[in-house]
């Protein structure tokens, strides 16, 4: 039977995608960047699915000490049974748009990302 994740990770395409926009975004922790990434897939209406080929990076406990992302996962998402599987399937999918952007656009930083995001969200209200 299948279990929800207790480590998280992305697939080696993404962690690099992931080293660089720490780098170049300036994030302190690679985590803060995941999560981030994870936002943008939510606010992009991704939906969780199955993701193959990733490694282990965080420890959930850590990445979630509250609990407060799981509880997002489960209102966002109710018919999810494993809110840390589709946590990982949206920062894997957060990282390929921003991998996206990214290529579409060099020079765009984090700041231009979130006014664009912000933009898009309220021309949609």
């Amino acid at each position: 039977m299948a279990e929800d994740k207790k480590t998280l990770g992305l697939t080696d395409a993404n962690k690099t995608i992931m080293e660089g926009v720490v780098e170049k975004a300036g994030f302190k922790r690679d985590m803060d960047a995941a999560k981030f990434a994870f936002a943008l897939a939510v606010n992009r209406n991704c939906e969780p699915a199955p993701i193959e080929g990733v490694g282990t990076i965080w420890n959930v406990g850590s990445f979630d000490e509250a609990g407060e992302i799981k509880a997002l996962i489960q209102n966002l998402f109710p018919n999810t049974e494993f809110p840390y599987r589709a946590l990982e399937s949206l920062m894997n999918t957060g990282f390929s748009l921003l991998a996206a952007e990214i290529k579409a656009n060099p020079n765009i930083g984090i700041e231009d990302l979130l006014r664009k995001e912000t933009e898009t969200t309220a021309h949609n209200i």
